[in-house]
């Protein structure tokens, strides 16, 4: 399954899918990431995420994040809470390219 453009979240969601554009935790938003945040994640004050699965560019953060998974970008903003291995934070500056639209949800590419 594929979320095409960006994704704001606003309140608890769990993503097991890849987003195609960035995602965008506003204050008050809890995600959970199993899946590919393909055009990066941008983290509000007030916002948390949890990354078990990638994310493909930079994040940017001002809110709480808990990394297990892997960022081939940047971090920007504080460490994460938890203690995480240098292999996953690749630290290519890989820009977030926020638009604030979405397209669809889809099931495959051929929707």
């Amino acid at each position: 399954m594929q979320h095409k453009g960006d994704l704001i979240v606003d309140g608890p969601m769990v993503v097991r899918m890849q987003v195609t554009g960035t995602t965008h935790v506003r204050s008050g938003g809890e995600l959970t990431v199993h899946g590919q945040l393909s055009g990066g994640l941008i983290i509000d004050a007030g916002g948390r995420a949890n990354v078990h699965g990638q994310v493909s560019r930079n994040v940017i953060h001002g809110g709480a994040l808990l990394l297990f998974g892997q960022v081939s970008g940047c971090l920007r903003g504080g460490p994460p809470e938890n203690a995480v291995r240098i292999e996953q934070i690749v630290g290519v500056d890989l820009p977030v390219p926020f638009t604030g639209t979405t397209i669809s949800w889809s099931t495959d590419d051929r929707n």
